[in-house]
C-alpha cells in the first residue's frame, strides 16, 4: 500500500521523536514506540543489551537482559559496542493463502542495531505487541550453549500454562492459572503463555520462524520468565521399533548452526481485552514468507472424513491387532477392510467433504509397503480418485524420515492426496529441522499434511501452507482416557494455543453428556458439554485441514447436524471476535463470501450472550440457528434448530446450557 508523502513525513518525525540516546556515556538507551503511540520499548546498552516494555504508562515488562552465549565463552549480546542504527516504518497489508483472514494489516515500527563483533538485534514494535530477534554474520559455523531470553515482571502476575519437566513432552496438556513463579525447581511451560498484569492487559509469550533451531519453553525465578531449550542430540532410538524418535544422549549446548543467520523472533503480545487475541496475528507476520521456487495453487482446505475417533483394539485371537472401526446400519463387517473405506469416500462424496483419513493400521509401522491385507489399497486409491476424494495417511515421523525422499516419491505416485503425520513429539534443534525437510519433500510432490503429535505451528505454514493444520492441543481424543477436556478447557484453549496458528482439535462428538454423566470409554466415546458445544467449535476453532472426530454412521443419525456441520467454511475472508472471557466463555464472528457465521461456548455456566450485529455488512438476513434445547443441562444430545429474520445492527440473544454452545449462519436475503 503507497504511503502518501505528508504520512511518511509524519512517521518519519514521529521515528526521530521516540527514538533518543542517553547523554550518560556509558549507557545508550534508545526508545521505539507503537504505531498507535500506546506500547514503547527502551532498549538500554549496558554491560548488556536490555529491553523493557510500557504500555499506556504502565510497566509491563522491566529491564530483561537478553544475550546468545556461545559454546567457546563469548556472549553476544555482553558489553555492545554499537556501530550503527536504523529506523522504518512498515504499513501495508499482506494477502494470506488462506487464514483467519483474507487479508492482515502490517503495521510496525522498527529499530535495527548493528554491534561490533558481527551482530545486530532487531526490536519491531506493533499495535499488537513486540518483538526481537538477534541476527549474526560470522563466517564460521556456531555452537551455541545457551541463549537469554527473560521477560521480568515487576511484581507478582499470575499466568496460564501448561507446566510439566522439561524433559517430558508437553503440549498435549490442559492449562492451569496460577502464579507464575510456581514454573520453578526444575519445571518449564510451553509457549504461547499467557500473563494478567495486575490492573493491566494480558500478556502472551511466544515465538516465530524457529527454523534450525530448538523451540523455546519457560521457567520461573520469582516473577521472571527465562527461556529454556532441550540440548541438542547426540544420539537418538531412530533405528529402534519404536514409535518415537527418542533422544538417549544429549550434548551440553543447545544448537550448532550457521554462523550467518536470523535467530527465531521472542513474541510478547499485548491485549486489553480477551478478545484481542483470537485476532492477534503476529506470529504469521514474523514467519519467512512463502518458500521460493514452489508454486502452492494447488494447495486446498476443507473438512476430513475420521476414522480414529469411534473404534475398537482387537485383541482376541487370531486378530491383527489393530483398530477395527465401528459401523452400523451397513450390511458388510466393518473394520480395517476395502468395504469399510469405500464406504467412508461414498459418505464424503453424499456431504461434500473433501477429504478422507486412514489412519493406524493401514500398513505395518515401520514399513509402509506391507499394506493391511484387507485393504487392496491400490484399488482404493483409484476409487477414491474417480469420486475425486482426497485421501490422506497417517504414518509415524520416525518411518517417513528413514527415507523421506523416496517415500514421498512414493505417496505421489501412489495418488495419494496427504500425510498425517505423528509422534514427532520433539522440539530440539534436530526435531524442528524434521518438520522443515518434511514440509519442503512434500511440497516438491504436492503433498498436503497434518503434523500430529508435534510442537506449535510458530509460523511456519506461511513458508510451507501445504501443511494445513498442527495438533499440539489437548484435544476430543483425551476424552478416551480422561476427563480434562471439559468445557472449561475448551473455552481456554483458544486464547492460548490459537496464538501459535491452526489446531487440530477434531470436533463435532455426536455422543454429549453432562460432567456427571461422563466417563472415558474409547470403544464408546462421550465428550462433556452439549451438541451445540461441539457444532460450534467449527467455527470458534480455526483449522485449515478440519477432522470431523466422529465416525459416519453417528453423523448420519444426524442429518440436521450433519448439514449444519458441512456448511461452515474452514478458512475465513474476516475474523471478528465478539464477547469473550477466557476461560469462562468465547464467541467469534467469521466472514466466507457474502455469508456470515457466529460460534459462542461456555464452560460449565449456564449463561446468556447478547450481541448487536454491527459486523454484518448492511443489509437483511435469514439467520439459521443451532442452539442448545431446552433439556440440554440434562441431556447433551438435546438441540434445537431455529431460523429467523435478522437485520445489520440489531441485536441477538444466544441462552447457552452448562457447557452449552450456539451457532448460527447468516445468508443475506438478496442471495436467496
Amino acid at each position: 500500500m503507497r504511503i502518501s508523502i505528508l504520512k511518511k513525513i509524519f512517521c518519519f518525525i514521529s521515528l526521530m521523536c521516540i527514538e533518543r540516546m542517553s547523554s550518560a556515556a556509558s549507557n545508550e538507551t534508545f526508545l521505539v514506540g507503537s504505531p498507535d503511540s500506546r506500547t514503547e520499548v527502551s532498549i538500554d546498552l549496558g554491560n548488556k543489551i536490555t529491553y523493557s516494555v510500557t504500555y499506556r504508562g504502565k510497566v509491563l515488562l522491566a529491564p530483561s537482559p537478553i544475550s546468545i552465549q556461545l559454546y567457546n565463552g563469548s556472549v553476544i549480546g555482553e558489553n555492545p559496542v554499537l556501530l550503527s542504527k536504523k529506523s522504518i516504518h512498515i504499513e501495508n497489508p499482506v494477502k494470506t493463502i488462506y487464514g483467519k483472514n483474507a487479508w492482515i494489516k502490517e503495521d510496525y515500527n522498527e529499530l535495527y542495531l548493528r554491534f561490533k563483533d558481527n551482530y545486530s538485534v532487531v526490536f519491531r514494535v506493533y499495535n499488537e505487541g513486540i518483538a526481537y530477534r538477534f541476527i549474526t554474520a560470522f563466517k564460521e559455523p556456531l555452537k551455541i550453549r545457551d541463549e537469554e531470553a527473560s521477560f521480568v515482571f515487576p511484581g507478582n502476575c499470575k499466568g496460564y500454562y501448561c507446566k510439566g519437566n522439561k524433559e517430558d513432552y508437553l503440549y498435549e496438556a490442559v492449562y492451569e492459572f496460577s502464579d507464575i513463579s510456581k514454573i520453578d525447581s526444575g519445571r518449564v511451560a510451553i509457549l504461547p503463555l499467557l500473563v494478567q498484569i495486575p490492573e493491566g492487559p494480558k500478556v502472551a509469550i511466544t515465538e516465530s520462524d524457529i527454523t534450525d533451531y530448538p523451540g523455546m519453553y519457560l521457567r520461573a525465578e520469582g516473577n521472571v520468565l527465562k527461556g529454556s531449550f532441550r540440548n541438542f542430540p547426540i544420539e537418538t532410538n531412530v533405528d529402534s521399533n519404536q514409535w518415537t524418535v527418542s533422544v538417549t544422549q544429549s550434548a551440553d549446548y543447545i544448537a550448532q548452526t550457521a554462523g550467518d543467520r536470523s535467530f527465531p523472533w521472542r513474541i510478547f503480545m499485548i491485549a486489553d481485552q480477551d478478545k484481542d487475541l483470537l485476532n492477534n496475528e503476529m506470529v504469521y507476520l514474523l514467519a519467512p514468507g512463502q518458500r521460493k521456487g514452489f508454486d502452492f495453487s494447488w494447495v486446498k482446505t476443507g473438512l476430513i472424513a475420521n476414522d480414529w475417533w469411534n473404534l475398537w483394539w482387537d485383541h482376541s485371537p487370531g486378530s491383527t491387532g489393530v483398530q477395527e472401526i465401528i459401523l452400523t446400519g451397513v450390511d458388510f463387517k466393518s473394520g480395517t477392510n476395502y468395504n469399510t473405506y469405500r464406504y467412508i469416500i461414498d459418505y464424503a462424496v453424499k456431504n461434500n467433504i473433501p477429504f478422507v483419513n486412514m489412519d493406524y493400521g493401514w500398513c505395518d509401522l515401520f514399513d509402509f509397503r506391507k499394506i493391511h491385507a484387507n485393504l487392496d489399497l491400490p484399488k482404493l486409491l483409484a476409487y477414491s480418485r474417480e469420486k475425486r476424494k482426497g485421501i490422506f495417511l497417517w504414518c509415524i515421523a520416525k518411518t517417513l524420515c528413514r527415507d523421506l525422499e523416496k517415500n514421498m516419491e512414493m505417496f505421489e505416485q501412489w495418488g495419494v492426496t496427504g500425510l498425517k503425520v505423528d509422534f514427532f513429539e520433539r522440539d530440539d534443534q534436530l526435531g524442528e529441522q524434521d518438520y522443515q525437510r518434511i514440509a519442503e519433500c512434500a511440497a516438491r510432490h504436492h503433498l498436503l499434511l497434518e503434523y500430529h503429535g508435534t510442537t506449535n505451528p510458530a509460523g511456519i505454514s506461511r513458508a510451507y501452507p501445504n501443511i494445513l493444520t498442527f495438533e499440539a492441543v489437548y484435544g476430543s481424543e483425551q476424552n478416551n482416557v480422561d476427563n480434562k477436556a471439559d468445557p472449561e478447557h475448551n473455552v481456554t484453549m483458544p486464547f492460548l494455543r490459537s496464538l501459535a496458528g491452526p489446531f487440530d482439535y477434531a470436533p463435532g462428538s455426536m455422543n454429549n453428556v453432562s460432567k456427571s454423566h461422563f466417563h472415558p470409554f474409547s470403544g464408546f466415546p462421550l465428550t462433556m458439554g452439549t451438541r451445540a458445544h461441539q457444532v460450534a467449535m467449527f467455527v470458534v476453532y480455526y483449522s485449515p485441514l478440519q477432522f470431523l472426530c466422529d465416525v459416519p454412521s453417528n453423523y448420519l443419525k444426524e442429518p440436521d447436524c450433519l448439514h449444519f456441520i458441512t456448511a461452515i467454511p474452514v478458512v475465513w475472508d474476516l475474523s471478528y471476535p465478539l464477547e469473550c472471557r477466557i476461560g469462562e466463555y468465547i464467541a467469534v464472528a467469521r466472514k466466507k463470501g457474502n455469508e456470515w457465521f457466529v460460534g459462542a461456548m461456555t464452560n460449565w455456566n449456564a449463561r446468556t450472550i447478547k450481541i448487536k450485529c454491527d459486523f454484518l455488512d448492511k443489509g437483511n438476513y435469514e439467520v439459521e440457528i443451532f442452539k442448545d434445547g431446552v433439556n440440554a443441562d440434562l441431556n447433551g444430545n438435546d438441540y434445537k434448530i431455529e431460523r429467523i429474520p435478522i437485520s445489520s445492527g440489531e441485536e441477538i440473544s444466544m441462552d447457552l446450557a452448562p457447557g452449552g454452545g450456539w451457532v448460527a449462519r447468516f445468508i443475506p436475503k438478496d442471495s436467496q
